[in-house]
């Protein structure tokens, strides 16, 4: 994945944990899909290049995508139908950005292998900046922490919250807004400080 793309994702990234709904149950949807769609994805386009399928690569991979994110919401449906009926549509963001930085994006011709290295630490920070966002917004938002259960979804209550509060504002898309402003400042500037460091040890 190009810096470039890693900026597109990184703002994709945001735009769908701030619309989501405050809970750290769809952080761990969103991250899941968002893992085995690169993992897939990679592994389908490897494909694509062993069969010499150039010409066709983009219209097959958003077809991939896109299959694959219904494929995905049935399953969702099948087994969490509460949770699915709560993301909706919203399980298909991560299929945009996937596709249209990953690639589309990525021009590079690099093996299935330095795929991998290059780009699952990535998924894993992005996914992890899911996790940590809807865990904030959980708490703080709710007074819970969600998880994934058979046919719903199970809330394990941390403080009796009491009800509209400041604290709640953080579970409303203004407070996500805030909140990724502020997780986003953190972020480049601890990317700031690792490339200082990069270039003191050179």
């Amino acid at each position: 994945m190009t810096k470039k793309a890693v900026s597109v994702y990184m703002a994709a990234t945001c735009s769908m944990v701030i619309v989501a709904p405050g809970r750290l149950v769809c952080g761990i949807i969103f991250a899941v899909e968002i893992f085995l769609l690169m993992l897939f994805g990679i592994l389908f386009k490897a494909l694509m290049k062993k069969l010499k399928l150039h010409k066709l690569m983009q219209f097959c991979m958003l077809l991939f995508v896109v299959y694959f994110t219904l494929i995905f919401k049935n399953l969702l449906i099948l087994f969490m139908p509460e949770i699915a009926l709560q993301m909706g549509f919203l399980l298909f963001l991560p299929t945009i950005s996937t596709f249209t930085t990953v690639f589309l994006m990525d021009k590079t011709d690099s093996t299935l292998k330095e795929t991998f290295i290059k780009d699952f630490p990535l998924t894993f920070l992005f996914a992890g900046y899911i996790l940590l966002f809807s865990l904030i917004r959980d708490i703080f938002g709710y007074g819970t922490i969600s998880l994934p259960g058979a046919g719903r979804h199970i809330e394990i209550v941390i403080f009796n919250h009491p009800g509209i509060s400041v604290m709640s504002f953080i579970a409303t898309i203004p407070g996500a807004l805030i909140l990724t402003s502020l997780l986003l400042s953190l972020y480049l500037h601890l990317e700031k400080k690792y490339h200082i460091l990069i270039k003191a040890g050179e």
